[in-house]
């Protein structure tokens, strides 16, 4: 019933070991059962895209808060009923848009420095040929 209960506590970690920071969940994504955090939200929402392709819409029933067990849907994670509206759409986009911006700016600045790094090694074995 709460198997997003066993992953609390556990953290993500990069190869040399250091904990990835988790994501921070939109402020109208709020969690309702025992004990409820945002990285057991986040675990139950991530499972539910993955698993299923029904639209999220969170627990419906404000009862859901007294009584998580006997109101609860199993078929959505356990978090308070939400809509997305246009506006959250849009801000979406543009953060997206910001970040492919931000990615080919550092793509272009590493295939300038590869290009640079290249001319200097011919201009370095020319001259040795010289030699």
């Amino acid at each position: 019933l709460f198997w997003e209960k066993r992953l609390q506590g556990l953290s993500a970690s990069d190869v040399t070991e250091q904990i990835i920071k988790t994501m921070e969940l939109p402020k109208g994504l709020q969690g309702v059962g025992p004990g409820s955090n945002d990285e057991t939200l986040l675990s139950a929402v991530a499972s539910a895209l993955h698993t299923s392709s029904a639209p999220i819409t969170g627990q419906v029933s404000a009862a859901v808060e007294k009584n998580p067990a006997v109101w609860l849907n199993t078929s959505q994670p356990l978090c308070k009923a939400f809509i997305v509206t246009d506006e959250d759409i849009r801000k979406q986009e543009e953060r997206v848009q910001q970040v492919r911006k931000k990615l080919e700016e550092a793509l272009m600045a590493d295939i300038l420095s590869r290009a640079a790094d290249a001319e200097e090694m011919d201009i370095e074995m020319d001259s040795g040929d010289d030699a």
